[in-house]
């Protein structure tokens, strides 16, 4: 069986994006399988999930979101948008600082922009991303609480994919002045090859190589890699080491689930060798940066 037949007949979300992403069809958005089972936990009269806003991990209202926006639920789904209202309510108020950890308030503005949230209240949460740029050309979340002058390549992929949502989902007012800062993050995890300590070259964590879904707030090559092909940046020769290890990974013809943040979980999405959602999203990064390997990815026979 080849593996776009398996991203087929997998959950109905996955089987959306494969049809968008890589075969270039349209297809309507879905409430079945995953996406279904997560609004099914759905608590209506508190709108929220778990039991919690932010906490515990991952079963609370901003991570559940954080998974719905990955499975690419209708942005405009009522429960989505009153997930989004639960946490406009608890975690965003720039006169009293509610939310102040730049990852945090990173990953709210993706959530926002996905779900086309007004614009004012999104530049709020901008401009406070504006202000935080290190002087390496990152972001780190433990500046706001300690003396780190180093940017965190977690809190910076967060901040570039939020630029990158607030973009692509049609704002615009910010965008000349953030422009250079975009530009300036990307630099950061470039010179880093997207995985290497710049002072010893030695991988900055083991288990960035190791690929996640769901990604939660931490970084690993295949997000990071990702996001520059999502963004259709150019080919750039440091990303080829990124690149190696992911073509590396589909020796088999797909990736696995890779391992799992520890924590709760409303079910567990990924359970068969194939992971779904990380070949996708491999696949996804092969199309746009090397298309002889994606395509010789695509003729492989997969022994189930």
């Amino acid at each position: 069986m080849k593996i776009i037949d398996i991203l087929l007949n997998s959950d109905p979300a996955v089987k959306r994006q494969a049809q968008i992403y890589l075969l270039g069809e349209q297809s309507p958005y879905t409430e079945d399988g995953w996406i279904g089972k997560f609004l099914s936990r759905y608590d209506s009269e508190h709108q929220t999930w778990g039991n919690g806003i932010y906490g515990p991990k991952w079963t609370s209202t901003f991570y559940t979101l954080r998974d719905l926006k990955s499975l690419e639920i209708d942005p405009h789904h009522a429960v989505y948008q009153h997930g989004l209202n639960t946490l406009l309510h608890n975690m965003w108020n720039p006169e009293q600082s509610v939310e102040d950890d730049v990852c945090v308030v990173a990953m709210l503005v993706s959530l926002l922009s996905y779900g086309q949230q007004p614009a004012s209240i999104i530049e709020e949460m901008i401009h406070y991303l504006r202000s935080m740029q290190m002087p390496d050309g990152g972001w780190n979340c433990a500046a706001v609480h300690g003396p780190s002058r180093k940017s965190s390549i977690h809190t910076t992929l967060s901040v570039l994919e939020a630029y990158a949502d607030y973009e692509n989902h049609g704002y615009t007012h910010s965008l000349p002045v953030i422009k250079e800062q975009i530009q300036t993050g990307q630099a950061y995890l470039l010179r880093k090859k997207l995985m290497k300590r710049e002072s010893t070259g030695e991988l900055i964590l083991p288990y960035i190589v190791d690929f996640h879904f769901p990604t939660r707030w931490k970084y690993d090559v295949l997000r990071s890699l990702s996001y520059f092909a999502a963004i259709r940046y150019p080919y750039d020769p440091a990303l080829k080491e990124g690149l190696d290890v992911l073509k590396k990974k589909f020796t088999k013809g797909y990736l696995t689930r890779g391992s799992q943040y520890s924590g709760r979980v409303h079910f567990q999405m990924e359970t068969n060798k194939i992971g779904a959602m990380n070949t996708l999203r491999g696949l996804m990064v092969l199309k746009h940066y090397d298309f002889d390997v994606y395509v010789e990815v695509l003729r492989k026979e997969i022994a189930i």
